[in-house]
């Protein structure tokens, strides 16, 4: 391994506080990590989602991408069925070698073994990761009737620390197979993608950078000087500019819309966007920019001289309709000339951030659930997170999607708003069933039971410490890995091994504090802490509870959840 791969894999282990995995699988999850941020354009998701598992054939990881989201449960895909009403899939499938050349014969195991968990006799693979990923994919193929724009993409990564100089013996290997991946007539298109040292670097680069768009705004006006806000700009743009804004390299829709309140609705039963397809399809590409309310975009930072501008680490606050379905029309003749109402507003204050996000989303009737992300609760959780001692158990608050990406922070420290959900949900709310899915919904479904502007800020920070510590355990080989997937459900064991009293409500600051604070007093010892995870998994894994292990399904039933806390109650509190 060249020195600069080995630097950037060190830099990206500690990070991660992956040090005590093999060189081996170190890499593998330094490799799922940069592939997939390639294709989802994302830091923030767990690689550990994307492994199949120790010693799985041929396949190190599958990523699965399903309507611009990273997928990981037939349960997420279903709910994403419910909002969007079509399905967009990209499979990523990932195998990693350290060694220093690519190898023909391993190149072949990988399309043979891809081959395999395509193909309906998939019982060769045994780990609960590849059945798992063998569920998604048959669910997926079940409700092909979804699939309106396109059939699902198929990309193989093979990486290696050597060099790729297009053998003529590799490539007769991977021209023949991917042939044969095609005549299964599954897939829209199979691509592969050998990464060597300089791409696995080049990849890795790309995960810190932040998110730029460099573009021409001629026809355009300065909007007058307002305070706190840098610069701002109105006009006009044609969409042979525009898509440089939402569309990537490779040709992709660039994750710009995680501040956005709506998920994109399909055309067909949407009536606005039906309105914006056909003002598309026929012909009236001169009137789109009267029709159309346009975009808005919010950055950190702008420039470049006169009307050559590049925007940096920017969102999309306002225009996700409108955006995607320039998209899926990004091949409708003449539509490079066609222009769009755009608006860019550069400032650094989130506060002004979330009145204009919240002012440009009031055009349209939106439930006030859905503006949880710019409430002044997420403002103050992110605050609470950076008032927090710099200590050993310091963490920080993601609330915009990529926030930290080009910072120092190690990735580790960072909770985003999919991890907090799911473990405040979890360890407080007594809910970890419900976790499985599309955490859109699950904020939704919760309500007020979370990201409630009277909460108390505690418990938040609690659940995902615990979680932290957990996962740092777990990583660090100290508790068994194999119980990991049951990691929802040991949050609540482990707090009510600590506190079997009830939970307070985190309206009641004073006895959240008194509640969390005894939590947070066996974290700081790790003695304690593991001895009551120790606990807390063997409590699990009694058969005082009987639960089923080999189902897979067990940890998303509402029954699970229930059995254990009846069996916590049964055991800790009417025994003593």
């Amino acid at each position: 391994m060249d020195a600069i791969t080995k630097s950037f894999l060190k830099e990206f282990v500690e990070s991660k506080n992956y040090t005590s995995l093999t060189l081996s699988d170190q890499f593998e999850m330094f490799a799922n990590f940069c592939i997939v941020n390639k294709e989802y354009d994302s830091v923030s998701f767990d690689e550990k989602e994307i492994s199949t598992g120790k010693n799985t054939q041929g396949i190190d990881g599958i990523g699965i991408i399903v309507n611009n989201k990273l997928c990981n449960s037939v349960q997420e895909i279903q709910e994403l069925i419910d909002l969007n009403r079509f399905l967009t899939v990209t499979f990523i499938i990932i195998q990693s070698k350290t060694s220093s050349k690519f190898d023909g014969t391993q190149i072949d195991n990988m399309f043979r073994w891809t081959k395999t968990f395509f193909n309906e006799q998939t019982d060769l693979f045994v780990t609960n990761e590849m059945r798992n990923f063998i569920e998604i994919k048959e669910f997926i193929y079940a409700n092909s009737k979804f699939m309106k724009h396109r059939s699902p993409i198929c990309n193989l990564y093979f990486c290696s620390t050597g060099k790729w100089t297009n053998d003529s013996n590799l490539l007769e290997v991977v021209n023949s197979n991917t042939k044969e991946l095609e005549d299964l007539n599954l897939f829209e298109n199979v691509s592969f993608f050998p990464c060597d040292s300089k791409q696995i670097q080049k990849l890795y680069r790309k995960t810190k950078e932040p998110v730029e768009a460099s573009i021409v705004f001629e026809k355009k006006v300065t909007i007058p000087t307002i305070n706190e806000i840098k610069v701002a700009y109105s006009g006009m743009i044609p969409f042979s500019e525009f898509k440089k804004v939402i569309i990537d390299e490779s040709g992709k829709m660039k994750s710009v819309f995680n501040d956005n309140i709506r998920d994109y609705l399909e055309q067909e039963n949407n009536p606005v966007n039906t309105d914006i397809a056909q003002t598309l399809t026929k012909g009236n590409l001169d009137s789109f920019c009267i029709l159309n309310n346009g975009v808005t975009v919010v950055a950190d930072e702008i420039s470049g001289p006169g009307d050559n501008i590049t925007i940096t680490n920017y969102q999309i606050v306002n225009g996700c309709q409108t955006s995607n379905v320039l998209y899926e029309n990004r091949n409708v003749p003449e539509i490079d000339k066609m222009h769009i109402p755009l608006k860019i507003i550069v400032t650094d204050n989130s506060d002004i951030k979330s009145k204009i996000t919240r002012a440009t989303n009031n055009q349209t009737a939106v439930d006030a659930v859905e503006l949880e992300a710019l409430t002044e609760f997420q403002r103050n959780l992110e605050f609470y997170y950076q008032a927090l001692p710099n200590d050993n158990n310091k963490l920080y608050y993601e609330r915009r999607t990529n926030q930290f990406k080009s910072s120092e922070i190690p990735m580790k420290r960072i909770v985003n708003r999919e991890t907090q959900i799911k473990v405040f949900s979890s360890m407080f709310l007594d809910k970890p069933h419900l976790v499985a899915g599309y955490y859109g919904k699950l904020i939704k479904d919760m309500g007020d039971d979370i990201f409630n502007n009277e909460h108390d800020y505690l418990p938040y920070y609690t659940s995902a410490l615990t979680y932290y510590i957990l996962e740092n355990l777990y990583n660090n080989n100290k508790l068994d890995k194999s119980t990991r997937r049951f990691r929802y459900q040991i949050l609540l064991i482990f707090r009510f091994l600590i506190s079997p009293q009830s939970v307070p409500n985190p309206k009641d600051k004073k006895k959240s504090e008194i509640f969390c604070n005894r939590i947070l007093e066996v974290l700081k010892n790790e003695e304690n802490a593991i001895s009551i995870f120790q606990e807390s998994i063997e409590f699990l894994q009694s058969d005082f509870l009987n639960l089923d292990f080999k189902d897979r399904k067990t940890v998303e039933r509402k029954g699970t959840t229930d059995i254990i806390t009846n069996g916590l109650i049964e055991k800790y509190l009417k025994q003593a």
